[in-house]
């Protein structure tokens, strides 16, 4: 793998590929952004890159460093996952365990201190057989706070030598002071348009990558291991709540769907659902300017649209998607989550 064979974020990997051109590469870096959007891709290239011996700003994937590292046999390219809590590394060298609780139980949730000693022990030894060093910590913001205080010192003077990548979704949660040290790049969701191309060449058909792309929110990762199955189980739910809004027929269907569960249940299936929403109204929107059918979202529920299109107005349409489009951007600062769903609900019934 290459920075070509990873999707979106075209500015990230020119920053990327120019710092490894200059040979300026700073040697402790912070990846973060949403799941799902290249982060812990663009770590493995970026060790690939910097131990290739044909390339100088990239992977080349034929020579012996790069198939070794891919391989997970190259003895300086070391990761540390929160999986299992493991330093993946030669064999010489060892392996460290598992962080264990005052009870003696193994904590699988967390980036313990006893996860980092192997790196402590080994972040300042030059490499064994490649140019560089490299120390892939994913899910950095899992990091115990002793395990990060623990490695302050290593991020504030890493060896010439080391490079030391954390990889997090959730940057919020690292100590400022890990933060301050490291050189921040922040991963965008992947363009839809790219997702599709992405699925397109692994063989999807043109609809169903469309539709996949829609549901997404910009991370190709779950793209492809979405079951096309349960996508279209979920479009066959969205659209009979959308109906049943649009028709005023059965419309608490959505206010029990959503307004009384918990908010780490129904975030997800909102945001799907209101992007499904959004889908459904540009489609009516298409139709109501005479449109090319085929740049339809929803081209298999052609029939459905046009016999349901009396229902929705084409101001109707615009006010709704506007309603559904500020709902999507508000879901992320909304704690109170059934205060967001009435919200909406009286706006679009009301």
């Amino acid at each position: 793998m290459a920075f070509q064979d990873i999707a979106g974020n075209s500015r990230v990997k020119k920053i990327l590929k120019l710092a490894l051109e200059r040979q300026r590469v700073p040697n402790s870096m912070l990846f973060c952004g949403p799941e799902g959007v290249g982060k812990r891709k663009a770590a493995f290239v970026m060790a690939k890159a910097l131990n290739c011996l044909n390339k100088r700003n990239d992977a080349c994937d034929e020579c012996e460093n790069c198939r070794a590292i891919d391989n997970e046999s190259f003895p300086d390219v070391l990761v540390i996952d929160v999986k299992d809590l493991k330093v993946k590394q030669n064999s010489r060298q060892g392996e460290s365990e598992p962080d264990e609780t005052d009870d003696g139980k193994t904590n699988r949730d967390t980036i313990g201190i006893g996860a980092m000693r192997g790196l402590k022990g080994i972040v300042y030894l030059r490499p064994m057989v490649g140019r560089k060093r490299v120390f892939i910590i994913n899910e950095a913001e899992k990091m115990t706070e002793d395990a990060a205080n623990s490695h302050l010192k290593i991020l504030e003077e890493p060896p010439l030598f080391s490079h030391i990548i954390l990889v997090s979704h959730n940057p919020a949660l690292l100590l400022p002071t890990i933060k301050s040290r490291c050189q921040t790049l922040n991963f965008l969701p992947v363009a839809k348009e790219e997702i599709e191309q992405a699925l397109r060449e692994r063989g999807f058909e043109d609809e169903k990558a469309r539709i996949m792309a829609l549901l997404v929110h910009g991370n190709l990762e779950q793209a492809i291991s979405q079951d096309w199955d349960a996508i279209q189980q979920k479009r066959e739910g969205a659209w009979g709540l959308f109906r049943a809004l649009i028709g005023r027929e059965e419309t608490s269907l959505f206010l029990e769907k959503y307004a009384f569960q918990p908010r780490k249940v129904i975030k997800e299936d909102l945001e799907q659902t209101l992007e499904l929403f959004s889908s459904f109204c540009r489609d009516f929107v298409l139709m109501k300017e005479n449109g090319d059918p085929r740049l339809l979202f929803n081209p298999d529920y052609e029939p459905r649209l046009r016999e349901s299109e009396p229902l929705l107005g084409f101001e109707q349409a615009l006010k709704f998607l506007a309603l559904i489009d500020l709902a999507r951007a508000s879901i992320d600062q909304h704690l109170n989550m059934s205060l967001l769903v009435s919200s909406f609900y009286s706006q679009v019934t009301g």
